[in-house]
């Protein structure tokens, strides 16, 4: 398996932004969950609805990069502005943040153990990846705008998801692409690293990875793994309506008897990016929460016809795709092939063939993950799997296996007074958070030292007030306050 490793010098300059890659087991496993924007309109699946006490991460897809390296939020309306009144919302509060990031900075102070992120581009929004990356100017312009989303919108992660740098996707037309996007990607990476420094709270970063080779082959997967806290590996879709015969979609294992020679897993994909320098505690294992369906087959590794029907089909688009929670259909017959740890359903009468997650499939992928000292598991997404009441829930499933105490519920940041939204500027001010949310005894009261006095240049004419040189902005703080933070923030006299 190729890996294209970038000069000695660029690695190098990676490092010094780079978080910890110490290799071994980790000491929780992340049960990240991704929620989709698009959930709350048709499909009526709200950030309310998802179990928040099961997921460690939640993952809102997608932001879009635009070609000048500004990243917005796609649906404005979903997003921030639809109200729900019966959940709190006011219509006289006119400046505040309200629809699915509303409600989710309420549920984030319920459940101080998750933390809320975005993921930026997705496959139909990764056009722009290229030309920003290409360029300091649209680099740095990227970076201080999601990193101000994240201080806008109360947020504790961004996740990057570019698909994909160098070979543009496998759609038609291939996403645009160059031969210098991964060491162009890892610049960007650590310019998003550099804007981080200057917050006075932990964010954390991460990017969603490809695990079919002929995606992944030209990652410098060691630089990358250095500059994020972790990769959530998209292990599914190996196959779909795309495919000339059907298949399974998540396969651990390869198939040794395969009869067109496919040697695409779940393992391959894991084993080329820990070979390619990635520590194995920092790979997310993804498990899809949803089927891909074949119409018109006589079964696996069968020929089929185009698929007509599906949970997710809206006017001419999306069918072949099934919600988990709808699976397996009616009168089909679930199977699971203990060798390939891959779960189908099949139904003689309609013709029918759905690959899927199943309970059996990741009760052992599951067990992969603690014997390979994985960072634990990722799913795409919360409205497939159903409500938490499920007893076949997926997420649940994961959750029990690991445990509550085996899970990385570190707290999440509710403080963000520069927000623009005032109820999300309101909270509080930025403390330094405990890293677990296991309680600590009270410490000593102490005199917190007085703030040096900056040189006039600093303060750019502002007086009596805590300033933060980087951003250009005055911080909410009295003195006393303002010197928490001597690596941040300046006391303007």
């Amino acid at each position: 398996m190729h890996f294209s490793w970038l000069p000695i010098v660029a690695v190098a300059v990676a490092a010094t932004l780079s978080v910890s890659d110490a290799a071994g087991p980790p000491k929780t496993y992340k049960n990240v969950v991704s929620f989709l924007e698009w959930s709350t309109l048709a499909r009526q699946f709200q950030i309310w609805d998802l179990d928040w006490s099961t997921a460690t991460h939640i993952n809102y897809a997608f932001a879009k990069p635009l070609p000048d390296g500004t990243v917005s939020i796609y649906d404005e309306y979903s997003s921030i502005n639809k109200h729900y009144p019966a959940r709190g919302d006011s219509w006289n509060d006119v400046n505040n943040l309200f629809g699915t990031f509303g409600q989710a900075n309420k549920l984030k102070k319920q459940f101080r153990g998750t933390k809320l992120g975005y993921s930026i581009g997705g496959w139909t929004l990764s056009t722009s990846f290229s030309s920003i990356a290409a360029n300091a100017t649209s680099r740095q312009t990227f970076a201080k705008s999601a990193v101000q989303l994240l201080l806008d919108l109360g947020l504790d992660f961004l996740d990057i998801d570019w698909e994909y740098p160098v070979e543009g996707g496998n759609g038609q037309p291939a996403a645009p692409h160059s031969p210098d996007d991964m060491k162009n990607f890892i610049l960007l990476l650590q310019t998003i690293r550099a804007e981080y420094a200057k917050l006075p709270f932990k964010a954390e970063l991460s990017v969603s990875s490809p695990a079919l080779p002929e995606n992944y082959r030209h990652w410098d997967v060691g630089a990358i793994c250095g500059l994020v806290d972790h990769v959530n590996l998209m292990s599914y879709d190996f196959s779909g309506s795309w495919s000339s015969y059907t298949d399974h979609q998540a396969n651990l294992y390869a198939d040794p008897n395969h009869p067109v020679g496919s040697t695409y897993s779940v393992d391959g994909a894991v084993q080329g990016y820990i070979q390619g320098g990635c520590p194995s505690d920092k790979i997310i294992l993804g498990i899809p929460s949803n089927g891909r369906s074949f119409e018109n087959t006589k079964g696996l590794y069968a020929n089929f016809t185009q698929p007509t029907k599906g949970s997710w089909v809206y006017g001419t688009s999306g069918a072949g795709v099934w919600d988990y929670k709808a699976l397996p259909l009616a009168n089909a017959t679930e199977y699971y092939n203990e060798k390939l740890v891959a779960a189908y359903s099949y139904d003689p009468t309609t013709q029918m063939f759905i690959s899927y997650e199943s309970p059996k499939s990741l009760a052992a992928k599951l067990d992969y993950i603690k014997k390979h000292n994985l960072g634990g598991t990722g799913f795409w997404s919360a409205d497939s799997d159903g409500s938490f009441s499920n007893p076949r829930s997926l997420i649940n499933q994961a959750f029990n296996y690991f445990g509550k105490t085996n899970l990385a519920f570190n707290l999440n940041n509710i403080n963000y007074p520069t927000s623009k939204y005032p109820n999300v500027a309101t909270n509080g001010t930025w403390t330094a958070a405990p890293t677990t949310v296991t309680p600590q005894p009270t410490p000593k009261p102490t005199v917190s030292p007085p703030t040096p006095a900056p040189t006039p240049d600093v303060c750019k004419g502002n007086k009596n007030v805590c300033y933060w040189p980087q951003t250009n902005q005055v911080i909410p703080y009295g003195q006393s306050d303002c010197a928490l933070f001597p690596e941040s923030f300046v006391w303007c006299p």
